[in-house]
C-alpha cells in the first residue's frame, strides 16, 4: 500500500485506525495482539486481532493450536462509525513497527490465497459447517508465505459468527477455529 492511503481504508495487517476510547487488545502475557485486518461493515469498521506470534515463528510462546481457540487468543472489535479514527501504532522497544506492513484487501487473491472476509469457507468447508452449523465465516485466513505465517501444515484460521450476531453487529461471541491437514 502506498503511504498516502486513508487510515480508514480496509486492509490486512498494519496498524488499526480505531476511534478514541477503543482499547487495543493485548494477550494474557500483556503483548499486543496482531491486527489481521480491518474491514468495512455498513458505516462501521470491524477489527480482527489474534495472538499470532507462534505462527510467525516465535516458538517460545503459547498458541491457540488446533481446533477452537480460547477467547484470550483473539479479539474482534466493532466501531459503528469510520469517522474520527486514529491510527494506533504498536512499536518495539527500539521504536520500529511491530506490525507487518499493511496490504490491500485483494492482495491474498493476487497471491493465490483464499484469505477473505464475509466469505464462504473454501478449505475444510465440510468440517466447519458440520462442527458449527449455526455459524457463518466472518474471516478466513490462510497461511502467507511472504510474511512467514504458518498454521502447521497448510492450515487455515477461521473466525465464525452467527447470522443474528452479524446483523446486530455483536462480535462478543465470535469463534476462532484452526484447521490443518
Amino acid at each position: 500500500m502506498n503511504t498516502t492511503r486513508n487510515i480508514a481504508d480496509e486492509h490486512w495487517w498494519g496498524n488499526p485506525a480505531m476511534p478514541e476510547g477503543m482499547e487495543y487488545p493485548y494477550t494474557i502475557g500483556d503483548n499486543p495482539m496482531t491486527l489481521i485486518c480491518q474491514f468495512h461493515l455498513g458505516e462501521g469498521m470491524v477489527y480482527v486481532f489474534a495472538d499470532l506470534d507462534y505462527f510467525f515463528g516465535d516458538y517460545d510462546v503459547h498458541c491457540g493450536g488446533m481446533g477452537e481457540w480460547p477467547d484470550y487468543f483473539y479479539k474482534v472489535l466493532y466501531s459503528p462509525t469510520r469517522k474520527n479514527l486514529h491510527e494506533h501504532e504498536v512499536l518495539y522497544e527500539d521504536g520500529t513497527s511491530a506490525a507487518p506492513d499493511p496490504q490491500a484487501m485483494d492482495e491474498p487473491a493476487k497471491r493465490g490465497e483464499e484469505s477473505d472476509v464475509l466469505c464462504r469457507p473454501t478449505n475444510f468447508g465440510y468440517e466447519i459447517s458440520r462442527a458449527y452449523p449455526d455459524y457463518e465465516v466472518l474471516l478466513q485466513l490462510d497461511e502467507c508465505d511472504p510474511l512467514g505465517l504458518r498454521f502447521y501444515d497448510c492450515g487455515t484460521l477461521y473466525f465464525l459468527i452467527t447470522p443474528e450476531d452479524l446483523e446486530a453487529r455483536r462480535f462478543d461471541d465470535v469463534k476462532c477455529v484452526m484447521y490443518s491437514f
